[in-house]
């Protein structure tokens, strides 16, 4: 199982520490209530006469002004008005958005935005699982709105399974058109039971990003990586330390309605890593990601979704990339229905090519909940799935034949400004495995978690 970030995504320890902020006050007695929507109907043909913002403490006014498209002195679109409501759920730091209108004379309204804020830093105790290092507990700390400018900060420090120090930012929108910077640092201590080592890996990857109008994103990243094995013969150093230096870039595209729980549009990227050769350290090859995702509304909150992303690597295993970057298949984040313990002896290899297509439904629609002051907002959803998958490094193993396939069905449980926590039932020619996971299966796959 390889947990070092490839594509310079956050560390591992991670994928679960971002979603207790709030559960454990979730799972207090609450009073409950629902998001509202635009009614703009009657007021199609009314001048804005004045905007108003309500609700907010923390937040710096500007963070939500610049999402707001409608403007004094300029009619009322319904769309545009959609679309602030969008924006500002798609921040991740207010548990509702809420706009109200109110006539002001014969043919002048008042928009008013009510907004409430999650919680701006809360303390708690985390906890990761992964399908073989099992369960980690430890402190964490997380800012959803860091000095209220939409910064993303978090600590944490795990422990049992593995043990994890990891540290997460996320600055969305310095300046200019969304230049952005994104900055992991971790350092995780596990059993590598796929290489039979003990493997020490520290990270260090910044990232700067923009977009070039609303849909089409870049960035260009370094990264720093240093893998240490307490036995010989797993690095590609005689000294059994790695240093792996790397730059990266990627474009994408991104049309998706809801950032956090997406009902339509589309995702993607193209990625591309260089590590060693020209660069210093122990390496030299080229990383490839071509990553695709389809989201298509079929009903009223029911989804269906197509993934497919294509993994390619230069060199040869170790000669120039090093035994723990990879890919072995199975498990929750890979190829459901099977164990990746099972799966991922006999299907692995520098390249991989998996394949998802989920049917998404609700069944309790993301809802407001208020505990001492603090608001949050929390959904259930159902999916069913079919995963499929390939993994190879010589040319010859490039045989669909070898492909494996698995079926299933579960549950998400959807956690506002961390994604979701998922449970489910594959089967495969293997039978029924029992997942359990954090983030939807397509955003882990490319954070390589196992």
């Amino acid at each position: 199982m390889k947990y070092m970030l490839d594509a310079g995504l956050r560390a591992s320890g991670c994928q679960l520490a971002r979603r207790l902020t709030l559960c454990l006050m979730l799972l207090l007695p609450s009073a409950v209530s629902a998001r509202g929507g635009i009614e703009a109907g009657a007021f199609s043909a009314y001048t804005v006469a004045r905007i108003e913002l309500l609700g907010y403490r923390h937040t710096r006014p500007y963070v939500i002004e610049r999402e707001i498209r409608t403007r004094v002195g300029e009619a009322l679109q319904t769309t545009t008005l959609a679309g602030d409501v969008q924006r500002l759920e798609n921040l991740d730091i207010f548990s509702s958005v809420r706009v109200e209108l109110i006539a002001e004379g014969v043919d002048k309204v008042r928009v008013v935005y009510h907004l409430r804020e999650l919680p701006p830093v809360v303390p708690y105790i985390s906890y990761d699982v992964g399908d073989q290092d099992g369960w980690s507990f430890g402190p964490a700390v997380k800012s959803v709105n860091f000095l209220g400018r939409d910064v993303f900060l978090a600590g944490y420090a795990l422990f049992g399974g593995r043990t994890s120090y990891l540290i997460d930012l996320v600055h969305p929108w310095m300046f200019g058109d969304h230049v952005s910077l994104d900055l992991d640092a971790s350092r995780i201590v596990r059993q590598n039971d796929f290489d039979g080592f003990e493997e020490t890996s520290s990270e260090f990857t910044p990232r700067l990003g923009t977009w070039f109008g609303d849909h089409l994103r870049s960035s260009v990243a370094l990264s720093y990586l240093r893998f240490e094995s307490d036995l010989p013969g797993h690095t590609l150093s005689v000294s059994d330390v790695d240093d792996l230096f790397r730059v990266g870039a990627s474009i994408g595209y991104d049309s998706r309605d809801d950032w956090s729980n997406p009902n339509r549009g589309w995702w993607t990227e193209t990625q591309a890593w260089k590590t060693g050769g020209v660069l210093p350290g122990a390496g030299d090859f080229w990383t490839l990601h071509l990553d695709g995702r389809r989201f298509q509304s079929i009903a009223s909150g029911h989804t269906l979704v197509f993934s497919n992303l294509l993994s390619l690597q230069s060199g040869r295993i170790d000669e120039d990339v090093p035994q723990y970057m990879d890919y072995h298949l199975g498990g929750a984040n890979s190829l459901r229905g099977y164990a990746v313990d099972d799966l991922g002896h006999t299907l692995f290899g520098t390249q991989q090519w998996l394949t998802t297509m989920e049917y998404r439904l609700p069944i309790v629609a993301p809802t407001e909940i208020s505990v001492f002051g603090m608001s949050a907002d929390l959904g259930l959803g159902g999916t069913l799935f079919v995963d499929g998958g390939l993994a190879w490094s010589d040319r010859e193993d490039l045989d669909l034949g070898r492909a494996r396939f698995g079926v299933g069905a579960g549950l998400r449980l959807l956690i506002p400004a961390v994604d979701m926590s998922r449970l489910e039932i594959g089967y495969s020619k293997q039978g029924f495995t029992i997942h359990f996971a954090t983030f939807s299966k397509m955003r882990a796959q490319r954070l390589r978690l196992r």
